[in-house]
């Protein structure tokens, strides 16, 4: 096997941060939980779409959805770029493309929701549709913020503060309680 050619390397962004400390993290980790609270009110929604909730709840839930995946993908970039621009490795590459490819599926699937949350009338068959949409906006939403810590205790394993170490092990363990392998 040769040497990997250039256009096999993940383009670099430039220089990055040596250590990644909590204050570092804290954007990240408050969007996360933002993303996670969206998570609950969409599945609140989803639960009682069945009772018909008014077009104004609708919306108010579309606005929210609209609002923090716009957010997430940007706070998610800055971070990503401050701590890994010039990253080589195959794959820490394949993590952070992962992290935007899945960051562009939920975009889409978003626009896909609030554009069928904001109609004025929802027959029978569009209520199941709906619902099936929205468990599967916050169920993949879910899987991709546990896929981005994961990532970046992977990635940062060498140069996360021992404060922020903890703090992404804590979050993983909350989110993973309650369930058994």
């Amino acid at each position: 096997m040769g040497k990997p050619s250039e256009r096999d390397q993940p383009a670099a962004f430039g220089g990055h941060w040596y250590l990644i400390d909590e204050v570092d993290l804290a954007p990240l980790l408050a969007d996360h939980s933002a993303i996670r609270g969206m998570c609950s009110k969409v599945e609140a929604l989803a639960d009682r779409l069945a009772d018909l909730p008014t077009l104004e709840e609708r919306c108010e839930v579309a606005d929210l959805i609209q609002s923090r995946i716009h957010d997430h993908v940007v706070v998610t970039s800055n971070f990503m770029k401050g701590a890994f621009a010039g990253t080589r490795s195959r794959l820490g590459g394949g993590i952070l493309t992962r992290v935007l490819v899945d960051q562009i599926a939920d975009g889409i699937h978003a626009e896909d929701v609030v554009e069928a949350l904001r109609r004025k009338d929802l027959a029978p068959a569009q209520v199941d549709t709906l619902a099936y949409m929205l468990r599967c906006l916050f169920d993949g939403c879910r899987r991709a913020l546990v896929f981005e810590e994961l990532g970046l205790l992977f990635l940062g394993r060498h140069r996360l503060a021992r404060d922020a170490r903890l703090a992404l092990k804590e979050l993983l363990e909350r989110e993973f309680e309650g369930l058994r392998v």
